[in-house]
């Protein structure tokens, strides 16, 4: 799961909502994808100033968005813009995060370092999948002058269309090239991630009791590396 931008056209009075971080005009889109490159849920409407955070607060929060959590013992890996509680992976904090050439374990520095290794190189997908729909549908880098809201509906429809060419040809080119491509790890920007749902159990127990899931996670894949 992860947050990005897609330009936006809006009101001259609204730029500033909608200006992102790097200057851009821009909605902040809201997307879960598998590890087949296919959306599994899509959050658009949000001006590019939102955290990723506050973004989905909101759409964990709003009934009609019917925000997909993951199953008992399933969660969806995240950045460190997200909060670490039951149903949200996120990385190690104050660790290295970033993938590298790293061949052997003598380039780890513990459980902690070789997780968020592991952890920057599998959430990578979710990055390739923007990718994809960026580079095949070119209307989404030039947005007609609708309302937002059908702007927001342009945005899934192109995730709908996007789905269903990896239903039915997997392989096609774009495919190819953004499933080998080396992509860079960003990293979020630290903020205040806003007010959380009231039925979001972020009391200092859940966020302990995923830390330690995440700790046993990490300790086991941290205990079997030699067998990879």
């Amino acid at each position: 799961m992860d947050g990005t931008m897609i330009p936006a056209v809006v009101p001259a009075e609204l730029h500033e909502a909608y200006r992102n971080r790097l200057g851009r005009v821009a909605q902040n889109v809201l997307a879960i994808v598998d590890f087949d490159m296919k959306f599994i849920f899509v959050y658009t409407g949000w001006e590019g100033s939102a955290h990723d955070a506050r973004v989905f607060h909101h759409a964990a929060s709003d009934p009609e968005a019917r925000f997909p959590w993951p199953p008992e013992g399933q969660y969806y890996l995240v950045d460190s813009a997200y909060p670490c509680t039951m149903g949200l992976l996120p990385p190690y904090p104050r660790e290295r995060y970033h993938r590298s050439d790293r061949h052997n374990d003598r380039g780890f520095h513990g459980y902690k370092d070789y997780f968020n290794y592991h952890h920057s190189t599998v959430r990578n997908i979710v990055e390739r999948t923007f990718g994809v729909i960026k580079e095949r549908f070119h209307i989404l880098s030039n947005m007609p002058p609708y309302s937002v809201g059908r702007q927001g509906l342009i945005i899934t429809a192109c995730c709908t269309l996007h789905n269903y060419i990896r239903t039915v040809t997997p392989d096609d080119w774009i495919f190819q090239t953004w499933s080998t491509m080396r992509l860079p790890v960003i990293e979020p920007a630290v903020g205040d991630g806003g007010s959380s749902p009231s039925h979001m159990d972020l009391s200092t127990e859940a966020q302990n009791n995923m830390s330690a899931i995440r700790d046993d996670i990490a300790i086991a894949m941290w205990e079997a590396r030699g067998g990879h």
